[in-house]
């Protein structure tokens, strides 16, 4: 008799590569949101002192 014990490792492997993925995508994203905030702001500041 043999017992099979699922440990799930694979599962949670790959779940955890795509949750990195799309954590690594969201600050990259967060990160050119606040660049192009701050640019914006920049040209405006420059548009208003011409």
């Amino acid at each position: 008799m043999a017992i099979v014990v699922e440990t799930g490792f694979r599962r949670h492997s790959t779940r955890r590569a795509a949750g990195s993925v799309m954590s690594q995508f969201r600050h990259a994203a967060g990160i050119c949101t606040i660049v192009s905030s701050f640019t914006f702001l920049f040209a405006l500041v420059i548009g208003l002192i011409r």
